[in-house]
């Protein structure tokens, strides 16, 4: 009997740990009543962004004002020099509006909020317990993480305000966003009945390049405007555009959330649900590479016109060039890890992908043939036509761009 005792008081050690283990479980799924239904606490986003985001002193409104005006005259000079690879100049942008990069972060959170409404939705249907909250405050640190890192980084911004369910875009602190007309030009934003778009430029980093790698101030700023405005003028010239990104992030977010095609959501696991969950995927990936081709034409095209036009029209464009190489070349072990865990590194890399095809693109048929991807929907090309132009060329000239080809 002596030698089973510490038998016996190990399996009475197992059961009660069994135990404590149970009624944990038991205590952290356990619904609380008191907490709202979030999925991110958007405080603690906020907080957690400007944190990491290293601004110590704040952009006075009184002189992000005057630096907007000052964007403004460049934006009023430089954006009818892209009518040399566009054809037609935009008739309006958005108004510059300069932020710090607290302002930056102010910015995205709304955008982020567009775009998880759908999903904060859903989480309202779900009981609060304690291992929803412990997930609401890794998501929260994780999203204020990433927003903070991207203040240190973007200098530039234009938000198209996509067809995304969420709350309306904010009235800048530093000033309203409007329109900035061009000589000649009619017509405004505000016209379609939309919510204004919004074009930002980041001047603390802006200064930071400037002074850090030697960048000439006034062709900078030209350079980031020409870049920007490249983008307005995809948006504004071509309506079909916003509504096509919103369709696509608006179908990624219902798959994502497990949406039938009749507006019932998957709960089971039986053969039918795997089957309807294998179909989901694929169209996720299907989505995700539609939407991964488009983006990588809008940054693509916008480099080739930053550099034709600016190679043309701003002095010092080599040395400003070189200047920007060497910001990317000096990431740290730190940075790089972040863009690689983000999948911001893989975007770069595919927006280098998209200025190569527009290069294949002119090389072939000048402008001409290159702005034919603006035509619609049907003339964007699939990953797989990105990495070989080839194949687009071929599709556009064998069908006159009349159907897509799902080839990805």
């Amino acid at each position: 009997m002596p030698a089973s005792r510490p038998l016996i008081r190990r399996a009475a050690a197992l059961a009660a740990a069994a135990g404590a283990v149970a009624l944990s479980v038991r205590a952290l799924s356990r619904p609380r009543p008191e907490a709202g239904p979030r999925l991110v606490d958007w405080e603690t986003v906020r907080r957690t962004a400007r944190a990491r985001s290293g601004q110590r002193v704040r952009l006075r409104p009184e002189e992000a004002a005057r630096l907007a005006a000052g964007y403004d005259v460049v934006a009023a000079e430089m954006v009818p020099l892209m009518a040399e690879v566009c054809g037609t100049p935009p008739a309006t942008i958005p108004r510059i509006t300069v932020l710090d990069r607290h302002g930056f972060i102010d910015a995205n959170l709304l955008i982020v909020q567009r775009l998880l409404e759908p999903v904060e939705r859903l989480r309202g249907s779900i009981p609060e317990t304690a291992i929803t909250a412990f997930g609401r405050r890794l998501t929260s640190r994780y999203v204020g993480e990433v927003l903070g890192f991207m203040s240190q980084r973007v200098l530039g911004q234009y938000d198209p305000v996509l067809m995304l369910p969420g709350p309306p875009p904010p009235s800048d602190t530093t000033g309203t966003p409007g329109a900035t007309g061009i000589p000649g030009a009619t017509g405004t934003p505000q016209a379609t009945g939309r919510a204004p778009s919004s074009l930002y430029l980041v001047e603390s980093n802006v200064e930071l390049l400037e002074r850090g790698e030697g960048a000439p101030a006034e062709p900078l700023r030209r350079w980031l405007v020409l870049h920007e405005a490249t983008h307005a003028w995809q948006f504004e010239a071509h309506p079909w555009l916003r509504a096509y990104i919103g369709g696509l992030m608006n179908a990624l977010l219902a798959s994502g959330l497990g949406d039938e095609p009749g507006g019932t959501r998957t709960s089971s696991l039986g053969s039918a649900a795997l089957r309807r969950l294998g179909r989901g995927v694929a169209g996720q990936l299907r989505g995700i590479g539609q939407l991964q081709a488009v983006m990588s034409v809008l940054e693509g095209y916008s480099n080739l016109v930053m550099h034709r036009v600016g190679r043309g029209h701003i002095q010092g464009f080599d040395q400003l060039e070189e200047a920007f190489h060497r910001r990317q070349a000096q990431r740290t072990f730190l940075e790089r890890l972040i863009l690689a865990v983000t999948g911001i590194a893989l975007k770069l890399r595919q927006y280098d992908l998209g200025e190569r095809f527009a290069e294949a693109l002119l090389a072939e048929g000048g402008y001409t043939l290159l702005n034919r991807v603006w035509e619609g929907p049907e003339m964007m090309p699939t990953m797989a036509e990105l990495r070989a132009p080839d194949r687009w060329i071929a599709r556009t000239r064998r069908h006159g761009g009349a159907r897509r080809r799902s080839a990805d």
